[in-house]
């Protein structure tokens, strides 16, 4: 059992002496809203009962050094110069250095990470590793953070590891609150708690499929921001509505015709070609914070646009549907979900696919893919009293783990 005492005597064991800092980051998993962040639009995810936790201490001498129970290779990274690293968790790391870098300059730290929290993808901990370093950092440095401040930092930290996210994991670390989901807004930013009824449980299951942030997936999510940036600039055009900036579906989504001139939408096209046809600056279609994507590659629009578009009122339908108490609709729902994820976003895969059938067969209200998908975890609402048949398909289905989760409190100093 991993506690913020075992952590203590972990960093006592590695470095000599207590950490200053305990910090627990729980995981997430998002109930409803998948691939909708980036675009602008709303989710509704927990933080769970799992967690990191990191223990900090601060030195003298601008070395951050850490060490995981998960992972081997030790890092060590000097703050003047934090980019470039080989292993994929200290990426994490390096751009947690970079957010930091007007924070204490010239000191460093030593951390030691642990927890039940498993990686794999689908339960965020490549985030919960950003906002518990960010937030035990600036704490061991003397200058604390508020969670919304630690979110928004890990956000932009993630993306210097190369993932465009957008932002609903490190939130949802960071403001999760027991007993309830948050509905995570972004245009405008905000944040409401929407209470979870009685007689709903969580489990979730492995699909025994790796999905981290990192190399294909990381190019195969990249690839459905652009395509769903692309989907945004025509149809902002077709409208005749002026976007700045990054184009963003969430900019058109509010217009009733949107959802019909989806339709009219190409299959695929590449970026440069659509930024052309509406003339338009193809940087702002293919800039993501530490690289760019080939304008000339062709990526689907039509189905991501479709995707990411119904999964918003699926949101707002399930939001109703958990204020009401009605189960059978929420669930109903995530079916809906998963559904469009494996047929318009495809990115499901057939153990999630498979996984996700198990656990509806054996009681569960219904069942999707959580998280950006390729592989990682399924999750499965479910009356209380089905709880372990649901465990137990999963299992048979695709070898586990599996295991009930619930509504936790977010970000915390233990």
């Amino acid at each position: 059992m991993v506690s913020a005492e075992s952590i203590r005597a972990g960093f006592g064991g590695r470095f000599g002496g207590e950490p200053s800092v305990v910090v627990r980051a729980p995981g997430r998993v998002n109930l409803i809203g998948e691939h909708t962040d980036y675009c602008g639009l709303p989710v509704l995810p927990i933080a769970i009962d799992r967690a990191t936790f990191i223990a900090a201490a601060p030195t003298a001498d601008g070395i951050l050094r850490a060490t995981s129970a998960a992972f081997p290779a030790q890092a060590e990274i000097a703050r003047s110069a934090p980019r470039h690293q080989s292993e994929p968790w200290h990426q994490y790391l390096s751009g947690a250095l970079h957010e930091l870098a007007a924070v204490a300059p010239g000191r460093g730290a030593n951390l030691f990470i642990d927890g039940d929290l498993p990686a794999g993808g689908g339960l965020s901990s490549s985030s919960a590793l950003t906002v518990g370093v960010i937030s035990a950092l600036a704490a061991a440095w003397g200058s604390p953070l508020e969670p919304v401040e630690a979110a928004r930092l890990a956000t932009t930290a993630e993306r210097h590891a190369g993932a465009e996210t957008g932002g609903m994991d490190q939130q949802a670390i960071a403001l999760g609150r027991a007993g309830n989901a948050l509905r995570i807004e972004f245009l405008p930013p905000a944040v409401r708690y929407v209470p979870l009824p009685e007689g709903l449980a969580f489990v979730v299951a492995y699909s025994g499929q790796d999905a981290p942030k990192g190399g294909s997936v990381r190019d195969a999510y990249n690839e459905r921001v652009v395509g769903t940036r692309i989907a945004a600039l025509m149809l902002a055009d077709m409208l005749g509505v002026e976007l700045e900036g990054t184009p963003l579906l969430g900019n058109v989504a509010g217009i009733d015709a949107a959802s019909v001139m989806v339709v009219e939408l190409p299959d695929q096209m590449a970026p440069r070609n659509a930024a052309n046809a509406v003339e338009a600056n193809v940087e702002r279609v293919i800039q993501f914070a530490t690289s760019h994507f080939d304008s000339a590659r062709k990526v689907p629009v039509k189905r991501y646009a479709q995707h990411v578009l119904s999964e918003a009122e699926r949101v707002d339908a399930a939001e109703v549907a958990l204020a009401a108490g009605d189960l059978k609709t929420f669930g109903r729902l995530l079916n809906e979900s998963h559904d469009s994820l494996r047929n318009d976003c495809r990115c499901s895969t057939p153990a999630l696919d498979k996984v996700a059938a198990a656990m509806r067969k054996s009681g569960a209200f219904g069942a999707r893919l959580t998280g950006a998908g390729f592989g990682g975890y399924a999750v499965a609402a479910c009356p209380p009293a089905k709880v372990q048949a649901v465990v137990e398909a999963a299992v048979a289905a695709t070898g586990g783990p599996a295991f009930e989760v619930t509504a936790s409190d977010g970000l915390s100093f233990a």
